[in-house]
Parts: structure tokens; C-alpha cells; sequence
């Protein structure tokens, strides 16, 4: 196959070394316009497409290549816009590695306009990828088929042939032959709709805007819709399949507040005529915003308002708000090249929250942030095997491994952080700024920067490049130096923090640009940010004698600070005071959790402090507090006298406090109530060995059985730990009774409850019945890492076995999630490779290596160190406590 019209990558012909220049296509052709026209059939499983692209041939060329993949080419051709001349492509090379197809013209095409035609089919496969199938019931318990296209990153070219690259930007007509009793949509509103013989009609949507190939959009099928005007006069509607319409409203209702709340800050009124969003029954991420048409799963857009989880409502809420934050920033101003994809995600992931927080202010969203945004960043970047920020990317494929919590959490972070620098006028100004000077085009990280730094007068670029350029984040130690009056100067050191506390060689060593905000007893309303560089310097606040100092006040920027001893004993004294607010409270926690696992802390120390939150009744602290517990009785599960001292400690903090919230939802309970009750329960499902817990458990899970919907006697909130604990307390039965009742609920939201708490059964045989069921075609596709980890998670037997089982039927999850989206893969290896020795890290390290997968390195990578890592904790947890030490906390 002929490469000639690829900038491939430049080699030097003897030693074949590789510079970082992307792998792009050839500009001899650039294309302005795509006009296709495509027909699904939903029984065939094949669609047709006929596909006319406007171009300008820029440099006189006999051959044009494009992307393209599984698609079948039936001829092709090219004629000048003036009519005076044509040719036929004599040869159509494929090359199925670089997923390219290259037309061989008969003569040679000449500089001008002019448009390529070319006849096609392709396939409507069931992998959630291209244009695929979704399997759903309708609402008379038939098996029914819709399709629907995911095209990003590079899968507009299994749609179409294409120029699948961010940077070529063109406009797109769509027209749909489909059957007239089905909802055709596309990214535009329609242009002419007309009844065709045969029972079918055609479609043809009015022409996009300039946008990249992966935001492409189709969806056909039996949809119902809800609908609504945004003030600003756009038509919102959300759309499900059959029977799920009501599910649609707490949707439509963020999503129509939210793009007015968009059109006021970025200064740009939404730039299409209409916002369509769409619950899909299969699907493999989260959402894709695809302009003007926005594609879901099911659970992330459809909640039922009267027994939906807080958890549901907010995830709901946010999805919907990261996925319209896109429509600007992603749609409208586009990254160049994939490494600069954070700039998407990250922002997306940004205001995800600031939006969140003005609909829903009572949600706390910015004071969550710090246990569930920034932790998720903190705990990836805090690996050997992290990657900055912005990481080169030379071939397109590469980009599915960094759509991860680097690129979207530590990149939200970041931005947050810029945000509490440049102060928020300054940070809207450069973002309006941004959008005017470069929309319907494309930017570098760069461009960002140059922006916010022309709007605040600070160098942005330069404070921004330690953050985004280089991985990792500062481990900050704090001392005193010397108190004068009701002034106290602090030492500060900074270095790179890593999880594992190895020794960081001499030129391994790097520094931060570094915000830094504390507030101190006496001084901490308005807290400012001030910058710091180098690996040591003091700084003055206003703090006496005897005064708690807490730096990195309300934790805008990602780093582990580290006290010493006397600003410690401090601080714990101010948890327990609740003088600290409980954004930092729970960053305090979390730190000396990630401080103990690396050895800068004593685990004495991170015991006492957890001590300190006996009395805690903030939901945003418990929070913080569940998953520092967890991981503490995980890594203690080997050792049995320090485990059941551990488990009494912790039931000791938990049981007064989940007492007082009760079981039953009160008429009052506010949304963070909710999910306290849900964190709380969950807890004592795992640490309680009281009776009465798990005869609350019993009564509750009955009354679901009778009754799936009786939301009175089983809130959704906490159904996935009153699954759980009842089956680890029963046997065949029960998880014979959670199958069946799988196959009674009707909605994905309520399923995936029982997907969560399947792996909890008490003997060999249940976890492996578990992990059978799960690749039995019971289990969607897009679900089914959800029950491993439900194995896995649940105790030391459920993560051998799903590791055993993934060594066993490694080439079955391959060839099931083959052409999948590889986030659904990831999460497979992520969740079967559970464990905390060195043996057990060697042994996952040796099976990647003769077991090769592709485009998982990195992800293999960051699993073995977690693992090490978790090792390493158990370790110096059994060096630092004893049984006796635990019970005195008691």
C-alpha cells in the first residue's frame, strides 16, 4: 500500500529514530464541505453511504488518502467545480494500520475546486463505536435496535470517509434515508423532510458550521422527547427510547439553565439553532458532546426526580453540564492536535462544577471538589507513571490512553487554580476574549494563556508551564521559623511528592511556580493567593504563639503539605474543634493519608488525627472520611489482630453518628443529607458487626423483593450496601433472588445497583457464578466492568478470583471489547488486577509482558505501581501500630 501522500514520521533512513511530529494526512486536497447522504438498516446491521466532499486541491496530485475504516469502497471519483474536468480512482489502496484508504486517479488532478465522490457501506457494528447498534426493550417487551455514531477520537472515519483530524475543519450536510415511522437527528435541525415509497422518508438537516469530523452526529430510532426554551430562545429537547420520558425532566431542566448560564459568561450566545440530548441504551463513556446533539448513557441522563439518589441527581447534573460546556469549549474553539486534549477535558471538567454550583448552590459542589476532583488527580499524579498535563501525542491512536484523571481532573484543577490566582474577573475577561479571537477555529494551550495573561497583567504562560508541562505536584514542608507578636514566619521546602516515597535522584528534582493561600486562627476570611518559586523560602502571616497555621487554604492547588510536629498537634485540635472549615478538614485528611502511604508521616500520626473526627457530622467530611477508612481495613485485611482492633475503631466512629441520620429518609433530609446517610450506610455495612445492622439490612432488602419500586422501605441510595451486605451474609439464594430481580428492573439506573453488590458472595463458587454471569450476554457490554469490580473490591478471596479469572479469559474480554471504546478494556484490567503485595506486583508486571495488549502499556503501568504501593502502606502500617495503640482510640 502507498504511503506517498503521508507525513509520516520523520525517520533518518539508518537509524530509524522517531522526532515528534504528528502522523497527519497530506493537505494536497482540503476539504470545505462533506454532503452525505446515508441509509441504516436496522435488521441487516449495514448502512449505505454516498458521500460528495467540496475540496480545493491545493498542489496539482494523481492519488488523495483519507481516513477510513471497516468501510467497504465502491468506486470514486473526482470533477472541477467548472465541469472541464473528471477522472475515476483506477486503484483503491487500503491500509488497515494506518486505517487510511488512498484513491489512485486514472489522471492527474489539477489545482482548483472541484469535489470527490465517492459510494460506500459500511457496517452498524455492536462495539459503541462508529455508526453502531444499541439493543433495547421496548415498552411491549420486544427486543428493538436503534443505531447511533461515537466518533471520538478517531472513529468519524468508521462513518465516513474522512479527514479524521481535530484541525481540519470543514462544514457538514447530513440527509438519512430511514424507515417513516423513526426518529432521525443529526448535529443541525432539519431542512425537508419527504415521504418516500416503501414506507420510508428522507431527511436532510440543514449544513453545521465549521466544526472537526469527531463531533459528527446521527441517531435513528423509536425516540420520545421532553422539550423546553432556554430564555436566550434556543430549543432544548432530551430524548429516550419508549417508556423513559418522564426520566427526562431533571435533565432538560440543568440543561436549559445551563446554556443560559454559558451565553452570559463566555460572552458567545450558543451557536446553533437548536441543543438536542440523548439517552442511549449502549454506550461507552459517560456522554460525548457532539455539537448540537449531545449522546448519553442512560444513567447519566435519565433519573426518576422522586427516588433518585442524590448521587444520581448530581452526576446527572454534572454530566450535563461538562457535556454543554464543550458546546464552547471543544466545538467552537477546537485543540489543534490531540496533545492538547485537556485543554477540552479539563476545562469541560472545570466548569462542570462551577455550573453545578450556581443551578445548585445548597450542593456544596466547590467544597465536594476537594474529596472528588482534585483527590482523583492527586492519586493518578502522584506515580512514577503519570504524565504531564500536556503529553506529546505523534499518532491519533495514542490519544485513548491520556482520556483519564490527568486530563480531565488534574487539568480541572489547574484551571481552579488559575481561577483563585488571577482572581475571576480577570478569568472570564481572558475566557471571552479566548472565544471571540478564535472561534470556528483551532488553538494550542498556548493561545489559553496568552488570553488570561493579556487580561490580568500576571505571565500565565510561565506560572502555568511547572503545572502542565512537567507531571506531578509539590510535597510542601512547613515549619516554623520564628513568632514575633502576632506574627509567626514559616519555613517552606518543596520537592515532587510520590505515593511510594522513593528517593528522588539528583536530576530528578524539580519545583513548582506555587500559589499559596493560608489561613491561620486569626486570619482567615479572604484569604489570599500569593506566588512563591524555588526550593525553599519563608513567608509571614498573621498567626501568635499557640495559633493553628493550615497552608493551602481550601486547597486550590494540587500538593501534599506536610507539617511539622507542634503545627500538626495544632491542627488535629482544630478538627476536632471544627475550626477548620470542612474543605479542609477533608484536604487535611487526605493528605496525611497520602503522607502516611509515602512514609513522610507516622501512622500514629494519621490515626490520632482520625480519632479527631469522632463527633463529625459533616457530609462533606465523611465524604473524605470512606475512603481513608477502606483503604486503611484493605490494607489490614492480612494482618487478623490488627484488622478486628482496626474494624471496632472504625465502627466506633461510624455507629454514633449513622444512628443519629437513621435509616429512614426524613421528610426534611436536605440533598447532602442523602448522601450522607448513603456514605454512612455503607460504612457500617462494612465495619458494623452489630445484629441490628444486618437485620435492618434483611427487612429492607424483603420489602424490594416484593417490591422493587418501594423506595419508603429501601431508599436507592443506600440499595447497593443492603445488596451487599446480605448476600456476604447469605448464599446461593440470595444471589439467585439479586439475579432475578436484575431481570426485573426496568431502568439501567437500578440495575446497576445489583451489578455493584453481585461480587459480595460469600464462597468461591458465588464470586465465580458472578464473574461467569457477566460475560454471558446478560450484561451489557458497556457494564460489565462493574460486577468485576463488585468481586474484586469485596475481600481478599473476590481479588484472587477475579484476577485468576481475568488470566483465564483474558482473550475473550479482548476479543468482546476488540474494536470497543478502550476505556471499557482499561477498566476491565484496572479492576481485575486488585491487590497489595510485592508478589502479586510482579506477578501482573510478568503477564503484561508476554501478554501484550495494545494501547494499554501506560495503564498497565500505573496498576503495577499502584500496587507497590499498597504493599509498601501495609507494610509500614504493621511497622507503626500495634493492636494496643488502635484500642486506646477507642
Amino acid at each position: 500500500s502507498n504511503f506517498s501522500s503521508f507525513f509520516l514520521f520523520k525517520k533518518d533512513p539508518l537509524t530509524m529514530t522517531t522526532t515528534s511530529s504528528p502522523v497527519v494526512l497530506s493537505q494536497d486536497f482540503s476539504p470545505k464541505h462533506y454532503e452525505v447522504a446515508l441509509t441504516p438498516n436496522l435488521s441487516t446491521f449495514k448502512f449505505e453511504g454516498d458521500l460528495r466532499i467540496d475540496v480545493e486541491v491545493v498542489s496539482a496530485t494523481s492519488s488523495v488518502s483519507l481516513h477510513s475504516r471497516e468501510l467497504a469502497i465502491h468506486s470514486a471519483s473526482y470533477s472541477s467545480s467548472d465541469g472541464s474536468f473528471t477522472t475515476t480512482a483506477v486503484k483503491i489502496n487500503f491500509d488497515l494500520e494506518m486505517q487510511t484508504v488512498e484513491f489512485v486517479f486514472g489522471k492527474e488532478v489539477p489545482v482548483g475546486s472541484g469535489a470527490l465522490s465517492v459510494a460506500y457501506t459500511g457496517d452498524h457494528n455492536n462495539q459503541m463505536a462508529g455508526f453502531y447498534r444499541s439493543k433495547y426493550t421496548d415498552i411491549d417487551g420486544n427486543e428493538k435496535y436503534m443505531v447511533s455514531t461515537q466518533c471520538e477520537a478517531i472513529d468519524a472515519r468508521r462513518v465516513l470517509p474522512c479527514w479524521d483530524e481535530p484541525a481540519v475543519k470543514a462544514t457538514f450536510g447530513v440527509t438519512l434515508v430511514v424507515d417513516s415511522h423513526l426518529t432521525a437527528l443529526s448535529n443541525m435541525p432539519e431542512k425537508r423532510v419527504e415521504t418516500l415509497k416503501g414506507g420510508k422518508k428522507r431527511v436532510e438537516f440543514l449544513p453545521t458550521p465549521v466544526m472537526s469530523s469527531y463531533l459528527l452526529a446521527i441517531v435513528v430510532g423509536e425516540l420520545d422527547f421532553v422539550q423546553a426554551k432556554t430564555e436566550h430562545n434556543v430549543l432544548l429537547r432530551c430524548y429516550s427510547v419508549p417508556g423513559l420520558v418522564d426520566r427526562c425532566t431533571f435533565a432538560l431542566d440543568c440543561g436549559v439553565k445551563c446554556l443560559d448560564l454559558y451565553d452570559d459568561y463566555f460572552g458567545i450566545p450558543f451557536p446553533l439553532p437548536k441543543m438536542d440530548m440523548v439517552a442511549l441504551p449502549e454506550f461507552a463513556a459517560g456522554a460525548m458532546e457532539n455539537w448540537g446533539l449531545v449522546t448519553y448513557r442512560e444513567v447519566d441522563l435519565l433519573v426518576d426526580v422522586n427516588t433518585a439518589t442524590s448521587a444520581q441527581k448530581q452526576r446527572v447534573c454534572t454530566v450535563v453540564t461538562h457535556e454543554l460546556a464543550h458546546q464552547w469549549f471543544g466545538n467552537l474553539v477546537t485543540m489543534a492536535w490531540w496533545d492538547d486534549l485537556w485543554l477540552n477535558e479539563g476545562f469541560a471538567c472545570f466548569l462542570q462544577t462551577w455550573a453545578a454550583d450556581k443551578l445548585f448552590p445548597e450542593w456544596l459542589m466547590w467544597d465536594q471538589y476537594v474529596g472528588d476532583t482534585l483527590a482523583s488527580a492527586q492519586s493518578l499524579d502522584a506515580l512514577r507513571s503519570s504524565h504531564p498535563i500536556q503529553v506529546p501525542i505523534n499518532h491519533a491512536s495514542e490519544v485513548e490512553e491520556v482520556f483519564d484523571a490527568i486530563s480531565y481532573c488534574k487539568g480541572a484543577s489547574v484551571i481552579r487554580m488559575l481561577n483563585a490566582v488571577i482572581g475571576p474577573d480577570a478569568f472570564q475577561t481572558g475566557l471571552q476574549e479566548y472565544f471571540q479571537t478564535h472561534k470556528f477555529g483551532n488553538t494550542k494551550t498556548s493561545d489559553l494563556w496568552a488570553s488570561w495573561s493579556k487580561a490580568s497583567g500576571l505571565p500565565v504562560g510561565e506560572l502555568a508551564a511547572s503545572w502542565t508541562e512537567q507531571m506531578g505536584y509539590p510535597l510542601v514542608k512547613v515549619s516554623v521559623d520564628s513568632v514575633n507578636g502576632d506574627k509567626t514566619v514559616l519555613k517552606i521546602e518543596q520537592s515532587w511528592f510520590l505515593s511510594d516515597g522513593s528517593e528522588i535522584k539528583e536530576d530528578e528534582q524539580k519545583t513548582w511556580t506555587l500559589p499559596l493561600a493560608i489561613g491561620t486562627a486569626s486570619s482567615n476570611d479572604d484569604v489570599k493567593v500569593s506566588l512563591h518559586k524555588g526550593e525553599s523560602f519563608t513567608v509571614e502571616v498573621n498567626a501568635s504563639e499557640g495559633d493553628w497555621i493550615k497552608v493551602n487554604w481550601g486547597h486550590p492547588t494540587p500538593m501534599r503539605v506536610l507539617y511539622s510536629d507542634d503545627l500538626f498537634a495544632k491542627l488535629v485540635d482544630a478538627v476536632s474543634s471544627k475550626a477548620l472549615p470542612p474543605s479542609d478538614r477533608t484536604g487535611f485528611l487526605l493528605d496525611c493519608r497520602a503522607l502516611t502511604a509515602s512514609k513522610f508521616l507516622d501512622a500514629k500520626k494519621l490515626f490520632t488525627l482520625l480519632g479527631a473526627f469522632k463527633g463529625e457530622e459533616d457530609c462533606i467530611v465523611w465524604d473524605a472520611l470512606h475512603p481513608v477508612l477502606v483503604s486503611l481495613d484493605k490494607a489490614l485485611l492480612s494482618n487478623d489482630t490488627l484488622s478486628t482492633a482496626f474494624r471496632t475503631f472504625a465502627a466506633s466512629l461510624v455507629e454514633p453518628f449513622a444512628a443519629k441520620i437513621g435509616w429512614d429518609a426524613k421528610d426534611d433530609d436536605g440533598h447532602l443529607t442523602k448522601l450522607l446517610r448513603q456514605t454512612l450506610i455503607s460504612l457500617l455495612a462494612r465495619f458494623s458487626t452489630s445484629d441490628s445492622v444486618l437485620q435492618q439490612a434483611r427487612e429492607r432488602y424483603n420489602a424490594i423483593l416484593e417490591d422493587p419500586s418501594n423506595t419508603k422501605a429501601c431508599p436507592s441510595d443506600y440499595r447497593v450496601s443492603v445488596f451487599s451486605l446480605v448476600l456476604k451474609n447469605g448464599g446461593e439464594k440470595e444471589f439467585d433472588e439479586l439475579i432475578a430481580l436484575f431481570g426485573r428492573l426496568d431502568n439501567n439506573a437500578d440495575k446497576k445497583q445489583v451489578l455493584h453488590s453481585i461480587g459480595s458472595g460469600p464462597t468461591k463458587k458465588l464470586k465465580v457464578k458472578a464473574l461467569d454471569w457477566t460475560t454471558s450476554g446478560a450484561v451489557k457490554l458497556q457494564d460489565f466492568f462493574y460486577p468485576i469490580n463488585s468481586v474484586s473490591a469485596s475481600n481478599s478471596l473476590g481479588q484472587s478470583l477475579a484476577w485468576e479469572y481475568f488470566k483465564t479469559n483474558v482473550d475473550r474480554y479482548t476479543e468482546l471489547l476488540a474494536k470497543a471504546n478502550p476505556s471499557l478494556l482499561h477498566a476491565v484490567i484496572v479492576y481485575s488486577s486488585r491487590g497489595n503485595t510485592k508478589e502479586f506486583a510482579n506477578e501482573v508486571d510478568e503477564f503484561f509482558k508476554t501478554k501484550q495488549i495494545p494501547n494499554t502499556e501506560r495503564r498497565v503501568s500505573q496498576v503495577v505501581e499502584s500496587i507497590n504501593i499498597a504493599a509498601a502502606f501495609t507494610s509500614f502500617l504493621v511497622e507503626c501500630v500495634d493492636t494496643q495503640f488502635i484500642n486506646a482510640l477507642v
